[in-house]
């Protein structure tokens, strides 16, 4: 008998399915289907916030657009009243009546002609 091989009992040693070494294969595909699969997903996360990004801002466009249509109008409506209220005599006694003005028609106040 061989001295390594000595064992307690005269039968032959059995090999263990426990010192075997399985060999995975890894398929050749694997490293570049998971780097396809990394850049996809990184590609789409980009885009996507581009993407809410460019809808926000087109919104924002949109309120900006709308109030300032809003203050154009409003802005030709104060200038309509600013004129009628320089020449129109109606609109002038109308407002000095709001504030508690009242006209005598007995005194006639002087105004200075354009020269």
């Amino acid at each position: 008998m061989k001295p390594a091989a000595a064992t307690y009992s005269n039968r032959p040693r059995r090999n263990s399915n426990r010192s075997k070494k399985v060999n995975y294969s890894v398929p050749r595909w694997l490293p570049y289907g998971a780097t396809a699969l990394f850049v996809a997903v990184l590609c789409l996360t980009i885009n996507f916030r581009a993407f809410t990004d460019l809808n926000r801002e087109i919104e924002q466009n949109e309120d900006l657009n709308s109030q300032i249509e809003n203050v154009t109008t409003e802005n030709l409506n104060l200038q309509e009243e600013i004129y009628f209220l320089q020449t129109d005599s109606s609109v002038i006694e109308r407002e000095a009546r709001k504030f508690g003005f009242k006209r005598h028609e007995k005194s006639k106040v002087p105004v200075q002609a354009d020269k």
